[in-house]
């Protein structure tokens, strides 16, 4: 049309600060989103699903077993347009994330336990540390609830199925971490109907060497799921293990996934099922540097701490960085056994 002005590039101006604002936006919130320092590479591989488009459907994240709340505000910060549910028995753990429930708009917190049927967890202390773990939690359905003369009614707390939790919410599962102690089979059994009509991606910590890693991941495959494990130490014990599951239907989608690609180019995660799980809690060798008491996070776990020389640590590094990694060779050379060792 020859009544249209002349294209110029300041024209565009407008367009294009904006789209530079937005991400600069983006790198900054993400940037200072505080990340927990173990289970890097869990953490890396989810991040990377969640900047994939598609990756992970839409919907809410849920963090089962929150814990003090690291990675349900890690992920509330990484995410600002899902809703993230932290979910945990103990009040005083809950109430760590007010802090971050002020930063991040989209994060809720629920004081429960979680299980394959409802009913209450009779409490001892407000911690959680002191709950009658005489009471099966599993078996609350089959009326075994009766109170101890010990228990306190003021710290009781409702044990819910994720699927009630879920369909009170009214809204969709994205994305869900289970980290319940060897309850993770009780959980997933309590989620069947949101795993069917949301198909969303989760995963569980697991002990790769104890037969109840091998049910929990016939289950999972039993419901159209496809694992695979990280191969890092999550948690205090030398064979835990972060498993991710997908839909089988979903797989193909994620083909040309390149943060898949890439941890499993390097072996940072394998396909994983009730056959092989046992061969990876023995994938590392236990190690003075890896041994589950090992309470520094930077020498126990990240790859790339362990690979920088001793010397330029002590030389430049703050007082005391090494001291863990001292004491536990002080303890080896004293003849004693380390613990998880066989």
């Amino acid at each position: 049309d020859a009544c249209q002005r002349p294209f110029k590039l300041r024209d565009m101006l407008p367009v294009v600060m904006a789209a530079l604002l937005s991400e600069i936006g983006s790198t900054l919130r993400n940037g200072l989103c505080n990340k927990p320092m173990s289970e890097l590479s869990f953490n890396a591989i989810v991040h990377g699903l969640f900047n994939e488009p598609g990756a992970i459907r839409s919907g809410d994240v849920l963090d089962v077993g929150a814990r003090d709340g690291s990675w349900s505000c890690m992920y509330a910060c990484q995410q600002p347009e899902r809703t993230v549910r932290a979910v945990d028995p103990s009040r005083k753990l809950v109430r760590t994330l007010g802090s971050c429930m002020k930063a991040h708009r989209n994060l809720r917190t629920y004081v429960a336990a979680v299980s394959n049927a409802s009913g209450v967890l009779h409490g001892k202390t407000e911690g959680g540390v002191g709950f009658d773990m005489s009471i099966q939690i599993g078996d609350i359905q089959q009326g075994s609830a009766a109170r101890t003369d010990n228990s306190n009614p003021a710290h009781d707390v409702a044990v819910r199925t994720i699927d009630s939790l879920v369909e009170e919410w009214n809204s969709p599962l994205g994305f869900a971490h289970l980290d319940l102690e060897g309850m993770e089979a009780l959980a997933v059994s309590g989620m069947r109907s949101t795993l069917a009509r949301d198909r969303p991606v989760f995963s569980m910590e697991l002990a790769a060497h104890h037969p109840a890693a091998e049910t929990l991941l016939r289950l999972v495959q039993s419901l159209s799921y496809t694992s695979y494990v990280v191969q890092e130490q999550c948690g205090m014990r030398f064979d835990c293990r972060n498993v991710i599951n997908f839909p089988n239907e979903h797989l193909h989608n994620l083909l040309d996934s390149p943060t898949l690609d890439l941890a499993a180019r390097y072996s940072v995660i394998a396909f994983v099922n009730a056959s092989n799980i046992k061969k990876f809690s023995r994938l590392q060798p236990k190690t003075v540097g890896n041994a589950w008491l090992c309470s520094n996070k930077w020498f126990c776990i990240n790859r790339f701490a362990n690979s920088v020389p001793a010397e330029l640590v002590a030389q430049h590094g703050p007082p005391g960085l090494l001291n863990e990694r001292q004491m536990v060779g002080s303890f080896l050379r004293a003849g004693q056994k380390l613990p998880g060792f066989d």
